[in-house]
């Protein structure tokens, strides 16, 4: 694997020593020292020259014998092409043919357990406009019925996280807009209607919090009784 590179720092290093090489050829008046000087130089530049003929590399193959291209889990969905965390990423993420979808769960004040990566919902969400009180918040703080008002795609379209973000077509840009924080169960219906597989990672909610000690037995009831999916997933 690391051949290629070798041999590029090989080259270069030739490269640095060609002026000193020079300097002391043509400094020299006796031909013998010239020879010496001058043919390992030349020696070892021919053999870099010539020794990727024989070298091998994971790096370097023929066109049509690559393997399958690796197959590709959404974490957070497409966060690149849509709001991370919504239903339009992991729609994208389908769409591109991965064969999982990755997310992470945190469970609401009244035990609705909902996606969300960060400890406050300033980041992705409206919260400081409907309610600048509670932007500090902890998510897990809030029940469902307040986290489903607001709008978590605004955000992306306003201040995209990646540079290289590709420009929204005006059907996406809408739909990005209309994004709101998605259920787990409703998470979970989506990847078993798509046949991929699901992981997440599950928070336990802070102190004080009614499902403290029983975040993993409601996440529970959720994947086994709201949302039905095939257990292979």
């Amino acid at each position: 694997v690391t051949a290629p590179f070798l041999h590029v720092i090989a080259i270069f290093t030739m490269v640095l020593l060609a002026w000193p090489v020079a300097l002391h050829f043509f400094r020299v008046r006796d031909k013998v020292l010239q020879m010496l000087i001058l043919t390992p130089y030349l020696v070892v530049l021919i053999y870099l020259i010539f020794v990727p003929l024989g070298m091998y590399s994971p790096c370097i193959r023929e066109k049509g014998t690559l393997g399958p291209k690796p197959a590709l889990i959404g974490h957070r969905g497409a966060p690149m092409l849509a709001p991370e965390n919504t239903k339009m990423s992991f729609a994208k993420t389908i769409d591109h043919g991965a064969i999982g979808l990755e997310t992470d769960v945190t469970i609401s004040y009244d035990g609705v357990p909902f996606l969300m990566h960060d400890h406050s919902l300033t980041r992705t969400t409206d919260i400081a406009r409907l309610y600048p009180h509670l932007r500090g918040e902890d998510p897990a703080y809030f029940t469902w019925d307040i986290l489903e008002k607001l709008n978590a795609g605004e955000w992306f379209l306003k201040n995209k996280p990646f540079y290289h973000t590709p420009p929204f077509s005006a059907e996406d840009e809408e739909l990005a807009k209309s994004q709101t924080i998605f259920k787990l169960s409703e998470f979970l219906t989506l990847a078993d209607k798509a046949n991929k597989l699901v992981l997440f990672d599950l928070y336990r909610p802070p102190r004080f919090h009614p499902y403290r000690n029983s975040w993993i037995t409601r996440t529970l009831e959720v994947l086994q009784e709201e949302s039905k999916i095939k257990p292979h997933l």
